[in-house]
């Protein structure tokens, strides 16, 4: 692979939710931890950056406290969209991690964070957020919400500094590669933050 790195986001959920703030509150009182310890990688940078949604591979492991103890793995066909663009000048990174319960249930999680410029300092809350989906069977990102009866449940998954200074040191790949990818990410970074956009949810 020509760069990867591993990223830890933990937080909590609530089965019936109807919305990311009350998963977040309601599992929090009640003790629905959620988390997820993933891999991301590209093995061509230059592929990444040519695809419109960036998408990348996530391999790794998903803890969802109701459904058992053990972290799960991501199955196959675990993804990551760098910096997608989104509605009104702003972008997104989506996550697709399905997994299956400790009893065999297909469950997928998906999870936005929503990049753009809004009043004040945003850039660290935007990009250490990520508002998440249980969704039950093995799903991709919907064209359509209306009448959907599959989602099981809504959270938000959180990034502290502690944990993104660990993420930091686990970037790795060949010195070309690193520079391209960094020189992208910086571009979008600068795209994504050089004016004020209304938030949008997916």
């Amino acid at each position: 692979m020509s760069v990867a790195f591993t990223e830890t986001m933990r937080g909590f959920y609530a089965p019936g939710a109807p919305g990311y703030d009350t998963g977040d509150l309601l599992g929090r009182a009640d003790g629905f931890r959620l988390a997820f310890r993933l891999t991301i990688s590209a093995p061509n940078v230059a592929a990444v950056i040519a695809d419109p949604n960036h998408q990348m591979a996530a391999t790794g492991t998903i803890l969802v406290k109701e459904f058992g103890p053990t972290p799960r793995p991501v199955a196959d066909g675990g993804t990551f969209g760098l910096f997608a663009p989104a509605r009104r000048g702003r972008y997104t990174m989506r996550y697709r991690l399905p997994f299956h319960t400790m009893t065999g249930t297909a469950m997928t999680l998906l999870g936005h964070k929503d990049v753009g410029d809004d009043h004040g300092p945003d850039l660290w809350p935007d990009t250490t957020t990520l508002y998440t989906r249980l969704l039950r069977g093995h799903v991709d990102w919907p064209q359509d919400e209306a009448g959907r009866t599959d989602e099981y449940g809504r959270g938000i998954l959180r990034l502290t500094a502690p944990m993104f200074a660990r993420q930091l040191t686990t970037l790795r790949g060949e010195s070309a590669e690193l520079a391209r990818f960094g020189v992208f990410f910086g571009r979008q970074l600068f795209a994504a933050y050089r004016g004020p956009y209304r938030r949008y949810s997916v």
